[in-house]
């Protein structure tokens, strides 16, 4: 049985997605595998506490990973390896 994720491993998940250069929504939604209600709440959330930028191109939002975005990428990365290392827990 697959096991559900909390919102910080969806985090995790969505702002990996827009660090390996995939930013349409439609694609992001598939692969973190959210509904578009849950997409629009995490975006407005993130951008609030400064992980992404969002900024209108045309008609399309353009979102881009912010340096303190990267940083929770790998603070998460460091923080899950010492779980599972250290306490045989994975995130």
């Amino acid at each position: 049985m697959k096991k559900n994720r909390n919102e910080v491993q969806i985090i995790f998940e969505l702002l990996g997605e827009l660090n390996d250069g995939n930013s349409q929504t439609s694609s992001l939604l598939r692969r973190v595998n959210i509904p578009f209600s849950k997409y629009q709440e995490l975006l407005d959330r993130l951008k609030e506490r400064g992980l992404v930028d969002i900024t209108m191109e045309g008609n399309k939002n353009s979102i881009n990973l912010t340096d303190k975005g990267r940083e929770f990428i790998e603070q998460y990365r460091k923080f899950s390896k010492l779980m599972e290392r250290s306490y045989g827990l994975t995130l």
